[in-house]
């Protein structure tokens, strides 16, 4: 069955290439999954066994699931009514990144696979290694040592020779001019030897002199306007992500406020936050980015397809501080209850809650695997942007706070799964308001 499957594939691709010039090559109303997941199926997985069954059951479910994003979103945009060249466009966009994150995807499984085993053995959650007592090496059988070192020959002493006779040197005559020896040698007089001209002196080289850097710096810059730092923040986290609308703003007591409109004013995890900015804290929210922010008294906007600009005068300096919130009392407990047979959410998601919780250590191959099903999910996320699928976003959150439990990042971990508490619990209804 494997090998017809194949050669259908292959048929397909063949004819898709014979169609390319007359019809487009990806086409909305069409299945991409052969696009997207077409030779990327690891040759290690071909033959499973019992520890490689739940890997290869996990890996196929999210390529299924990116693909399934992607023809979403191929339907959307086919729905739009975009013109021809926009539509083309469009759609290999989706199409490339989508082919991204399955190759990243596979390529995560296949370092799993090749470095580390399989398996979550808790012997393999362990960071310290059991000692192991080297063998004690025989001692060496010391030399035999002589009983009295002999004694030396005794030499016999020399002579001694006797004392050289050196005649006293004669005073030599005090001469107030005397000749060199090359003059005796070549028969020429020291006279002839001075010249009858003298030579000209050589003009002295005088250097200009340095110009101090004082003198050559620039005047200072003027100083940076509110407006022009506020534009700063928004283009360095728009340009970490640029396919979402992102807001900047700055209250009258001089608090600077960062927020999206993906999820009521959460961050993705994965974004640097500049240091001195704020973000809003958990809770739902409706309207604008202008009303998320409180309608502040300066507010810098982007909107995906606006341009950069320059960078400023500097890079800025992340910071985790932005993050920070009142902290979640036993968090690692309460995480690993809320990842405990969740929807949508891989076993394994549930292993590394309860692990990172109690401290243990963590295996750098699962927390590959783990990153990958967040960005996996984060895709997801993105991909129905400005549309909001609330049991993703929900598993979105839980897959950034395990991930920052498992690393360490104690703050992120805690700013995630806030805003899980937060969005988890129902809205009150205007009914039970109004009644009460």
């Amino acid at each position: 069955m494997g090998i017809f499957g194949r050669k259908s594939t292959r048929t397909r691709l063949r004819k898709a290439s014979e169609l390319a010039p007359s019809t487009p090559p990806f086409r909305s109303d069409l299945d991409c999954t052969p696009w997207v997941l077409s030779g990327l199926w690891p040759a290690d997985l071909e033959h499973l066994t019992p520890e490689t069954e739940s890997l290869a059951d996990y890996l196929k479910k999210d390529l299924q699931r990116i693909a399934d994003s992607a023809n979403e979103k191929l339907r959307a945009i086919a729905a739009a009514g975009l013109p021809e060249p926009t539509r083309q466009s469009e759609e290999h966009r989706v199409l490339n990144v989508a082919r991204a994150f399955a190759v990243l995807r596979v390529e995560s499984t296949v370092r799993q696979l090749r470095r580390e085993p399989l398996g979550f053995q808790p012997e393999l959650l362990s960071v310290t290694a059991p000692r192991v007592q080297a063998e004690p090496r025989p001692e060496a059988e010391p030399e035999p040592r002589p009983e009295s070192p002999p004694e030396p020959e005794p030499l016999p002493e020399p002579e001694p020779l006797p004392e050289p006779q050196v005649p006293e040197p004669e005073p030599e005559p005090v001469a107030r001019h005397r000749k060199p020896v090359a003059s005796a040698a070549f028969g020429w007089s020291y006279d002839d030897a001075e010249p009858k001209h003298s030579a000209e002196p050589e003009p002295v080289r005088v250097d200009p002199p340095a110009i101090s850097a004082q003198a050559v710096e620039k005047p200072p810059a003027p100083p940076e306007t509110d407006e022009q730092q506020l534009r700063r923040v928004v283009r360095y986290v728009a340009r970490q992500v640029p396919g979402l609308r992102w807001a900047v703003g700055r209250r009258g007591d001089g608090t600077t406020l960062l927020a999206t409109d993906l999820a009521y004013g959460w961050i993705p995890a994965g974004v640097d936050i500049p240091a001195g900015v704020e973000l809003l804290d958990p809770q739902r929210r409706s309207g604008n980015l202008a009303a998320m922010l409180g309608h502040p008294e300066q507010m810098v906007s982007y909107s995906p397809g606006d341009p950069f600009g320059p960078a400023g005068d500097g890079p800025l300096t992340p910071s985790d501080d932005a993050r920070l919130l009142e902290p979640v009392e036993d968090l690692g407990w309460r995480l690993a209850e809320a990842t405990h047979w969740r929807d949508g959410l891989p076993r394994m998601v549930h292993t590394l809650a309860k692990a990172g919780g109690a401290g243990t250590g963590v295996l750098d191959a699962e927390v590959d695997v783990l990153r990958v099903h967040l960005d996996t999910a984060r895709y997801q996320l993105t991909a129905r942007y400005p549309d909001l699928d609330n049991a993703l976003l929900l598993n979105c959150l839980l897959l950034a706070a395990t991930e920052a439990v498992a690393t360490g990042a104690t703050v992120a971990a805690n700013y995630h799964f806030s805003w899980f508490l937060a969005l988890s619990t129902p809205p009150a209804s205007a009914w039970n308001s109004a009644s009460g």
